[in-house]
């Protein structure tokens, strides 16, 4: 294990610090690859009298310090993905403290942040006592700076409480009819978007064989996406579209080059990065080698293929979400065939010998002819594919990533009823049967059955975070203990929305208009695009 020592402070273990266990709700390979948990380490070990370890959902003792997670002052959850509301759960039990917050009598403080949590916070309102909304760039060190001495729970809430993007959960109550809510008790909190992101350090500090990116640095170059496609709420909790400067970024390439020669830029529009050019120039200069993360067609930089040629990154990823151009405008995807198949090429042309395709299937008003239109398109990239894998007389693979869409809070989507899982299935037995006839392809896709449960929790209120309290405690599954909730499990993520209904997220203003999400749903049923973030613009009420 090597940290980078001028972007991440050592652990201090002063005896009145505020210790802190920084959680990644999984295993260690998985909490690895994760720039949130090293950014978040970083930044709290760098405050005086706040000592922070990091630890695994899955271990017994903290990582470092090997510590029994009891010991701590407060145990801090990083959430990324919905089906971290179990991972949660399952580690508490495992460490003897009770998951549930109102039998809760002693123990550390239980904090959440990420973006699993903060644009939809209700279902894990039972467990936690604390939920932190939004980025942690400037705030979080205000927060943990205020916080620290202090000990007691009492003296950690009360702090806590007078920041406007910090739930306190215990403030919360809500009154439902049947499966709608009808009206909630407690104050709407803020998702704090940072003005300092821009040059705030923002990359790995942990470089291990252990995890995804084998001694790689990752560097995130840009946060939120101008492009606004109706599904994705990365970015939308992203916005306004936000650039590192690239003097910053520099820095963290000249600090990953004494251990590695090689780095990961990410981000939602990654290849969308104005400075590529420079970047480009940087990266010679210190003899470095990179990868993106996803790569956008629209992306106009040259430098973006020359950085993959020299690289030699030999799979990309590109994400054309729906085979027919009619179906990737409902969500606002303005990119044509011709222009995903002019870039295929281009890749190709720089080195690429691998292809990973990312589709969606349960799209608004999907279609048999939509999944047979995914395999024409797979179809196309492979011929593309084929002409280079002759002339270098060794064949790649394309890789097809089709997954249901999962609508979340605060996006247009979030209104929308899903197919049933039966419907879901159909769609991936047709699209299985019709791509084994493809040579090279090999087709993966999540399992609807774990889809469906995301959906559940990411529109979910703080019942179904009781349900899923009750499922691991009494080792059920999910389904029965919805049912001893008095939930109709496929209602629970068919249902359509009305207009005005009252959402459980809403104890979170996201900044987002309220009727810019629902225009913009109307716009799927039409058909019709919206134009990208400009200067100036007023449309979703961020800016």
């Amino acid at each position: 294990m090597i940290e980078l020592n001028n972007l991440c402070n050592h652990l201090q273990a002063g005896r009145t610090d505020l210790q802190i266990c920084l959680v990644y709700p999984g295993n260690s390979f998985s909490g690895f690859s994760s720039l949130a948990l090293s950014n978040i380490y970083s930044s709290l070990n760098a405050i005086d009298g706040v000592s922070c370890d990091i630890g695994f959902g899955t271990d017994e003792k903290s990582f470092f310090l090997e510590k029994s997670f009891r010991e701590f002052d407060i145990i801090a959850f990083s959430i990324t993905y919905e089906e971290h509301l179990f991972e949660v759960i399952k580690s508490l039990t495992k460490w003897n403290i009770e998951p549930e917050r109102e039998k809760r009598e002693e123990g550390p403080l239980i904090f959440a942040g990420g973006i699993g949590v903060f644009y939809n916070p209700a279902p894990f309102l039972p467990i936690f006592d604390v939920i932190y909304l939004g980025e942690a760039e400037e705030r979080m060190e205000e927060l943990f700076t205020k916080l620290a001495g202090k000990k007691s729970k009492e003296q950690l809430l009360q702090t806590m409480s007078q920041f406007d993007n910090i739930t306190i959960c215990q403030e919360y109550s809500f009154k439902y009819a049947g499966d709608r809510l009808e009206s909630f008790n407690g104050k709407i909190k803020k998702i704090f978007r940072s003005k300092e992101y821009h040059r705030r350090p923002s990359c790995s500090c942990f470089i291990t064989e252990q995890t995804a990116f084998k001694n790689m640095v990752l560097i995130e170059l840009s946060r939120g996406c101008p492009e606004k496609c109706r599904f994705c709420v990365a970015q939308a909790m992203g916005l306004p579209y936000r650039e590192k400067e690239i003097k910053l970024i520099e820095k963290e390439i000249e600090a990953a080059s004494r251990i590695t020669d090689r780095v990961g830029f990410i981000g939602t529009a990654v290849t969308d990065y104005s400075c590529m050019d420079k970047l480009h120039k940087i990266l010679k200069k210190y003899n470095m080698k990179a990868s993106f993360s996803s790569l956008r067609v629209s992306s106009t930089s040259a430098s973006v293929l020359e950085i993959i040629r020299e690289s030699g990154q030999k799979t990309v990823t590109i994400a054309p979400e729906a085979g027919m151009e009619k179906k990737r405008i409902a969500l606002n995807k303005k990119v044509s065939d011709r222009e995903f198949f002019e870039f295929c090429r281009k890749l190709f042309e720089n080195g690429a010998e691998n292809l990973k395709l990312y589709f969606l299937t349960g799209i608004p008003g999907e279609t048999e002819e939509d999944i047979k239109a995914i395999v024409s398109m797979t179809e196309e990239f492979r011929q593309i594919a084929l002409e280079f894998w002759k002339m270098r007389k060794k064949a790649g693979k394309i890789t097809l990533s089709v997954n249901p869409l999962i609508p979340k809070p605060f996006t247009p989507m979030q209104w929308y009823g899903m197919p049933t899982k039966n419907q879901i299935e159909k769609r991936i037995k047709l699209l299985s049967r019709l791509i084994k006839k493809v040579p090279n392809v090999e087709l993966i896709f999540e399992n609807p059955k774990t889809a469906i449960i995301q959906a559940i929790i990411s529109r979910g209120d703080e019942r179904i975070g009781r349900a899923a309290i009750y499922s691991v405690k009494e080792g059920v599954n999910f389904r029965k203990a919805l049912k001893e909730f008095n939930f109709k499990y496929d209602k629970l993520y068919t249902r359509e929305r009305e207009k005005d209904e009252l959402f459980p997220w809403e104890i979170v203003d996201s900044g987002i208009k309220r009727d810019y999400l629902w225009n913009e749903y109307q716009k799927i049923q039409k058909g019709e695009p919206t134009p990208e973030c400009f200067r100036g613009c007023k449309l979703c009420g961020l800016c």
